[in-house]
């Protein structure tokens, strides 16, 4: 995905370019293809170019609009809408890139422009007339954008890097957020680990004005997506795999070639297949990669797969004869060298530290075969396999009768397992949170999977900020709240940014059709009773993908856990482990935030015995605590 970086001093003094070439040079990598930069006294900003798409060779960035510059770093589903809408034709189409229609869109609804917008983009646009620059990012997060805001200034950059070579500006870790890391919650979306440095949130929009003032909203939200009700349960799926094999072909326009990230679950399953069918159309091929353990898998539970190749590979030969499957064990990668990784694209620690070796090999190995759309099924769980509420209390608080009645009757075998699913089990949650933070033994639950210092988390107020955001720390579902809305929620996390930057170090376009906006709003309007019924959940793709998914991809009640071998490669790097933890108990700031003791009883404990509870303690609390602390290393 291409990149765009920019200054915006709203007191009026002209820009120094030489901020501009340093903010370049810091994200060169974003444009393989070059770029484009305007500077306008008050105004700068610059394009990089990574060309994906056949119409990106005609891209010209930035684009002088009626209102004034745009960049944008855009991958539009809604393209065609818009080539419409303003009356771009046939002809001309093929040479009018995405670039050119975001101005197009930003010049006919200025500040608004960011609800006209589908798929994964972000832009900067200057409106002359009022003086003001607009900061926005797409519904997922899948186009990164981050900002900073000094004295007289706003600086602006797809990558965090550009941020950080601004002369003359402070770098300090957020601790706060860095505290929320350790415990795998965030409360302000906003928030990187180094303090003053913010990310745009998805689904936000951003306005400056001359006076420095700021005023941030949100665009788009899950909510108030009136249901829909068709007499045939068949209607539903049609309408389904309409709406996702449009998502998916909007994903393949690329001159590339095509892979996939394919897991033993439905949703890259479900990519997979709709994937393959339409490249076999054009004579294509696609390569989908497996992660796969490279010594014994002995981190899964008997609940857990600890090696999907498998599953996994049924998919594939189900899909087409046209699909490349492909091991990757990352037998070469180390885990503390896939944190370090993380850090060098990201700036910044992530709670999913046991996974960055095999990404960092599934990636490598792309780039290695000149990959150039690398598609993912990332936001499946929350779109196409929606697992469903199923709960008829909670239809009748939305005011479904009709919904809550078809749960209530079509929800178990038996009336005693209705009961205990639709009743006895929500009346229960608060009970459950209560047992799981007593079984835990600890004043508080997340120390159960956490290294984060007690003392730090009392400074910090984490305990009564998790209770004024109503985020429960046992992570216990309620059946009595809609849990979709939290799963999309906005401020919620960090979206797909962290894809769209490992994507761009390897220049290659990472692509997620699971996170289609169309297609997300057709289902927010399908009846939960499509998605739950007889105690089976993802109903609607498990229905529609009979057939086109192997059986026991479709009904297998076990997921799969990459990095189930992530014990033992965590033992065989001990050496290594021992004098990270040691490097950090002689850093002040490590050692004040984090809980050294715990993380060494971690380390302790895997090797004496390596089984599902020592290894998932060790990626909650021993590789979280390191990646933190890795990146505490970096200020003196």
């Amino acid at each position: 995905m291409s990149g765009i970086y920019g200054i915006y001093r709203f007191d009026g003094a002209p820009v120094d370019i030489d901020w501009l070439s340093r903010m370049r040079a810091a994200m060169e990598f974003y444009g393989p293809d070059g770029g484009g930069s305007a500077a306008e006294g008050s105004f700068a900003i610059g394009h990089l170019l990574h060309k994906v798409a056949p119409e990106d060779a005609y891209e010209r960035q930035p684009v002088e609009g009626c209102r004034g510059p745009v960049v944008s770093a855009a991958r539009l589903d809604n393209r065609d809408e818009l080539l419409a809408l303003f009356q771009v034709s046939p002809g001309a189409a093929t040479t009018t890139p995405d670039g050119h229609l975001v101005s197009m869109a930003f010049d006919r609804w200025g500040e608004e422009v960011a609800a006209h917008l589908q798929g994964d983009w972000a832009l900067a646009g200057l409106d002359r007339c009022a003086r003001k620059l607009l900061l926005a990012r797409d519904v997922f997060g899948n186009g990164n954008l981050y900002f900073h805001q000094g004295k007289g200034f706003i600086a602006f950059a797809s990558s965090l890097k550009a941020l950080l070579a601004v002369p003359g500006v402070a770098k300090q870790p957020d601790l706060l957020r860095l505290a929320e890391v350790l415990v795998s919650w965030q409360h302000n979306a906003e928030l990187t680990a180094y303090s003053g440095f913010q990310r745009m949130i998805w689904a936000h929009s951003l306005s400056v004005g001359p006076d420095g003032q700021t005023r941030r909203w949100r665009y788009w939200s899950p909510e108030g997506h009136k249901p829909i009700r068709y007499r045939r349960d068949e209607r539903y799926e049609e309408e389904f795999l309409e709406n996702y094999t449009r998502a998916v072909k909007s994903c393949l326009r690329t001159n590339g070639s095509v892979a996939l990230t394919l897991s033993s679950g439905r949703d890259s399953g479900s990519v997979a297949v709709i994937a393959a069918a339409l490249l076999a159309g054009r004579g294509g091929e696609l390569t989908a990669y497996t992660a796969i353990p490279c010594l014994a898998p002995d981190g899964a539970s008997k609940t857990r797969i600890g090696n999907e190749w498998d599953r996994a590979h049924q998919t594939a030969q189900m899909a087409g004869t046209n699909v490349r499957h492909v091991a990757i064990d990352a037998a070469g990668y180390g885990v503390l060298e896939g944190i370090e990784y993380l850090l060098a694209i990201h700036d910044g620690p992530s709670h999913a530290a046991s996974n960055h070796y095999w990404l960092q090999a599934i990636a490598d190995t792309a780039a290695r075969h000149g990959t150039g759309v690398l598609l993912t099924g990332q936001m499946g769980n929350a779109t196409v396999s929606w697992s469903g509420n199923g709960s008829a209390l909670l239809a009748l608080r939305q005011r479904q009768p009709g919904v809550a009645w078809r749960l209530f009757r079509h929800s178990d075998p038996t009336l005693w397992l209705t009961f205990k699913q639709q009743v006895l089990k929500p009346a229960l949650v608060p009970a459950l949170r209560s047992a799981r933070r007593l079984r835990s033994g600890r004043m508080h639950s997340w120390q159960a999977y956490s290294a984060l210092n007690q003392r730090m988390a009392s400074a910090l107020q984490l305990d009564e900020r998790m209770r004024a955001a109503g985020h429960d720390s046992t992570f216990t579902p309620s059946r009595l709240e809609d849990q979709r809305p939290k799963l999309l929620k906005p401020n919620g996390g960090i979206g797909a940014g962290l894809w769209s930057e490992i994507g761009a170090t390897h220049a290659i376009s990472v692509r997620d059709p699971t996170s289609n906006l169309a297609l997300l709003e057709s289902l927010l309007r399908v009846p939960d009773d499509q998605f739950r019924r007889g105690g089976r959940s993802s109903y609607l793709l498990t229905r529609t993908f009979r057939g086109r998914l192997p059986e026991v991809v479709l009904e297998g009640r076990r997921k799969g856990l990459q990095a189930a071998d992530l014990g033992h490669r965590i033992v065989r790097e001990l050496p290594a482990m021992q004098e990270c933890l040691g490097g950090l108990e002689a850093h002040p700031a490590a050692k004040e935030l984090l809980d050294i003791g715990l993380m060494r009883t971690c380390l302790n404990n895997l090797v004496a015995k390596v089984d599902p509870e020592t290894t998932q303690n060790a990626g909650t609390i021993l590789l979280r605590g390191l990646g933190v602390g890795l990146f505490l290393s970096r200020f003196a």
